[in-house]
């Protein structure tokens, strides 16, 4: 079987890297050739993403995502199903999914509400988000997929073919952290950058100056961070560095979509996670076993300082979380379930 996956960014971009370029050489050993085509490559991305001031054009990467998808329409015929992940255009235009459908089974997978205007990002695309996109996308599928079942919940109200693949997490890869280690840490993005802010008391009460790995300008926080710009190529090595992993959300619907790669990321390396219980991370973090859930600031206090005077819980709940990530999260799982999918809307 051919398959055209439309992915919205190179590898360099977590969602595409975990959703689709993850799973590559797994799906072809399950029987499904894949070509990708991604609609920023690595060095729009870098402009739009990983500089420091984000010089890089929405609107030249919108035109760039529109040639390349006209391109990609004329060699439909080469393929037995096309794999969109996201959108090309997400809560913009849904023309370039409508003439995919008509042609080849489309399967569609998202990890973000992208219902809703996006949360942080361009003012722009704020403006022109229109909600009646993302649902004709939806409609027009022969299958979609889900990262989690809030994301599950909206989708079954356009279509009735959708399953739930969680975010899933090649833990071979990842290296175990030094236990020894109580540097409280943090990964994320530009745009996530202030879901931190809300910690600054709790970060002031213990002490703590977390480690940031993210890109993007970190003066916005406001208050003192160990600052390490993300690279995907010392991305491991930052985090193996890490001694305890941190994930604050504010509990509203867009936060709720979220599919927590960044939780299963320190999970792979051993690290205990203090969480948010919101959306997901209720459902990865295992409270008391692979780390804890602090649903205010007293419970943040506790159970950051709890870890950062207690080398043995460390340990404890490092090893915990590596076992429930390769166990319940590993990526050859979730290969198998997109092959599925796949096979099943060629078959039907």
């Amino acid at each position: 079987m051919n398959v055209l996956f439309l992915t919205q960014t190179s590898a360099l971009g977590p969602s595409s890297r975990y959703r689709v370029y993850q799973l590559l050489p797994l799906l072809q050993q399950l029987g499904i050739e894949s070509v990708v085509s991604p609609a920023i490559d690595d060095a729009l991305y870098r402009q739009l993403y990983l500089d420091s001031n984000g010089r890089g054009s929405r609107v030249a990467a919108l035109t760039t995502a529109w040639r390349k998808r006209r391109a990609d329409l004329r060699r439909m015929e080469q393929f037995d199903a096309v794999f969109v992940q996201k959108g090309v255009f997400p809560g913009l235009y849904a023309g370039f999914e409508r003439a995919i459908a008509s042609r080849k089974p489309m399967v569609f997978d998202f990890d973000d509400a992208i219902w809703l205007p996006r949360v942080g990002g361009s003012k722009l695309l704020r403006l022109l988000h229109r909600e009646s996109a993302v649902q004709n996308i939806m409609r027009r599928a022969a299958a979609v997929i889900a990262g989690n079942d809030f994301l599950a919940e909206y989708a079954t109200r356009f279509n009735q073919n959708v399953t739930v693949i969680l975010s899933s997490i090649n833990v071979a890869a990842y290296r175990r952290t030094d236990n020894n280690s109580n540097v409280v840490g943090w990964i994320g993005s530009r745009t996530t950058l202030a879901y931190l802010k809300p910690l600054a008391p709790v970060f002031k009460q213990l002490g703590v100056k977390p480690r940031v790995i993210a890109s993007g300008d970190p003066s916005q926080l406001e208050f003192e961070i160990e600052f390490r710009p993300w690279r995907l190529e010392t991305e491991m090595e930052e985090l193996a560095q890490i001694g305890i992993g941190i994930a604050p959300l504010p509990d509203t619907e867009w936060e709720r979509g979220k599919c927590g790669v960044k939780i299963l990321q320190y999970m792979a390396c051993g690290i205990p996670v203090v969480a948010s219980p919101v959306g997901v991370q209720s459902r990865f973090v295992q409270h008391g076993v692979t780390g804890f859930l602090a649903g205010n600031a007293a419970e943040w206090a506790e159970h950051v300082r709890e870890l950062i005077d207690n080398l043995e819980l460390r340990k404890k709940m490092g090893t915990a979380a590596r076992e429930v990530a390769a166990r319940e999260y590993g990526v050859a799982n979730a290969a198998q379930k997109v092959a599925s999918v796949l096979k099943s809307v060629v078959a039907a």
